[in-house]
């Protein structure tokens, strides 16, 4: 719920700078030198093909919103058409390639977006694959990087989909921005593959209390969670749905029974999980199970899930 809140949010306020047209100052580049790989002048550069026509940013923004967490907020308006395009990302420790249709709190990377006149929006879906954004370049004068991504989730009347390709950004920062080393405990990844799909989570944690750890991941279309007593050092340890263990899939969109994807996890269900890494404020490893369809749902055959990995910041509760 925290991550749906803050994407909202977020959407809500790069919706109003797009409107607003928020721009940078062109004149504003970086000073000292840029200490990043591929970063170039900051010159408000923000460019990309919408549904193969090529949009340039009349004005465009960038703003720091949380250093702490590494977040930003950066947006391009085309002044004669009233499109814009928006971006949300956090995690970011620095250059490097991150997920577009991420929830950019709990997973690094964000979502992108489309906005047209009067706010018909199509943002990335939370479905842990609608894109990429790679960043060249993040000093405290300016980021700079490229992206594509395609909209699906839509708003304020708009229908049907919106491709973005070839996105190129330059952009100074509205104030300086602070870079500091994150931590440990921000920024997550949990990875899978579902019967034979490849599956990326939009919003992953770990989570221990009561002597239990908690892992999940979501996606819009599949859910995975599991609960077993919390090891205290590296090891490979049994997956079962047997209590007071627990494993589930489950389609979020799905309602029992008439879901057309849920769920399954029963008695007798068996895997394995490696933990790699234990600390208190992050756990990796890698996981694997076959998971049954419940009874009285719309799951139908097996999920087999392999090639399951996870590298977490850990939340606790007493």
């Amino acid at each position: 719920m925290r991550s749906l809140h803050r994407f909202a949010t977020a959407s809500i306020a790069l919706w109003f700078l797009a409107a607003c047209g928020g721009g940078g100052d062109s004149t504003t580049g970086p000073t000292g030198g840029n200490q990043n790989p591929g970063g170039t002048s900051g010159s408000s550069q923000m460019t990309a093909t919408i549904d193969g026509k090529a949009w340039s940013a009349g004005t465009s923004l960038a703003i720091q919103s949380d250093p702490v967490a590494g977040r930003y907020l950066l947006t391009g308006i085309e002044l004669g058409t009233n499109t814009s395009i928006v971006l949300s990302i956090g995690d970011i420790p620095g250059p490097g390639t991150f997920p577009l249709g991420v929830d950019g709190v709990t997973v690094a990377g964000g979502f992108g977006g489309v906005v047209i006149g009067g706010g018909q929006t199509w943002n990335s879906p939370f479905s842990g694959n609608a894109g990429t954004v790679t960043i060249t370049a993040l000093t405290t004068k300016h980021i700079a990087g490229t992206f594509s991504f395609t909209g699906s989730l839509t708003s304020n009347g708009a229908t049907g989909t919106k491709t973005v390709t070839n996105g190129v950004f330059d952009i100074p920062f509205n104030s300086d921005a602070s870079l500091r080393t994150l931590p440990d405990s921000i920024g997550s990844k949990m990875t899978a593959t579902l019967n034979g799909q490849a599956w990326n989570a939009a919003i992953a944690s770990g989570q221990t209390s009561n002597g239990f750890i908690s892992i999940s991941g979501i996606t819009d279309k599949q859910t995975l969670m599991l609960t077993i007593a919390a090891p205290t050092a590296a090891g490979t340890f049994p997956l079962s749905y047997t209590s007071p263990n627990f494993i589930w899939a489950v389609d979020p969109n799905a309602v029992k029974p008439a879901g057309a994807q849920c769920c399954w996890g029963v008695t007798g269900d068996v895997g394995t999980i490696t933990f790699t890494t234990v600390t208190k404020t992050r756990t990796r490893g890698t996981f694997a199970i076959t998971l049954s369809p419940q009874p009285g749902t719309a799951a139908k055959g097996q999920l087999t899930i392999t090639g399951g990995t996870f590298d977490l910041g850990m939340y606790h509760t007493p």
